[in-house]
């Protein structure tokens, strides 16, 4: 009998995972409670003026919000995350859409067309 050399290792200790909570709106029910509980304290006259406040802070946010993203289309800079197969696609549905109500079957040539030229290049 030959000699062997054996260890023994010891299992590693289970990890404990930390316990995550999910998004179940507690935190929106408190931030609702803390705030029924502050307009509670103000009198009619202030509550209408912190109505009125907050109506023109959400006007002056979607404002921003929309001219931001009217600014974006027309910047200088043009957004780097579409792929040119992506405009392949817009383009190629916007013609077979024109095309459908001008000439139909010109429209299905043109779809069978790009299909393939789609399904060729991958």
């Amino acid at each position: 009998m030959a000699l062997s050399s054996t260890s023994i290792q010891q299992a590693p200790a289970p990890v404990k995972q930390p316990v995550s909570y999910g998004n179940d709106g507690a935190a929106t029910i408190l931030a609702a409670l803390m705030l029924t509980v502050y307009a509670a304290q103000k009198s009619k006259k202030q509550l209408r003026k912190l109505k009125k406040k907050a109506v023109v802070e959400l006007f002056k946010y979607k404002m921003k919000a929309t001219f931001s993203k009217f600014k974006s289309l027309f910047s200088k800079n043009a957004p780097a995350n579409i792929d040119n197969r992506t405009l392949l696609y817009i383009l190629l549905g916007l013609a077979v859409l024109i095309l459908i109500f001008i000439e139909p079957i010109i429209a299905i040539i043109l779809l069978l067309i790009g299909i393939l030229l789609i399904l060729l290049t991958q």
